[in-house]
């Protein structure tokens, strides 16, 4: 085996690996946790989920590359992660300006 392939096959297997991982945490919120109760337990869990079909999608696609199946779901998994990244970015703001207030009020 060729050090490239070695290395693509190393790579490929992290992907899955990494895939099953993010399958398993949002499988968890939905048993384990209460995320739909408040706004940042919502984030997270659509975040991870986000992050998941992604990963899942690219997974299948290193399993199965052939075919043009692909291009709907793709869009689909791709086309949540500006939302969901927009989101978190409002998140962040929103975050900042309230202790940034807070701090100037205790001044």
């Amino acid at each position: 085996m060729a050090e490239g392939d070695l290395v693509h096959l190393i790579g490929s297997l992290l992907v899955v690996v990494t895939a099953l991982l993010a399958i398993a945490c949002v499988a968890a919120q939905v048993l384990l946790a209460r995320w739909w109760e408040t706004s940042a337990g919502r984030h997270v869990f659509a975040f991870q989920a986000v992050l998941a079909a992604c990963l899942s999608l690219w997974a299948v696609r290193l399993l199965f590359p052939a075919g043009d199946w692909f291009q709907i779901p793709r869009l689909v998994a791709f086309a949540l992660v500006p939302w969901v990244l927009a989101w978190r970015f409002l998140i962040i703001v929103q975050t900042w300006r309230t202790r940034r207030r807070q701090r100037e009020e205790h001044r």
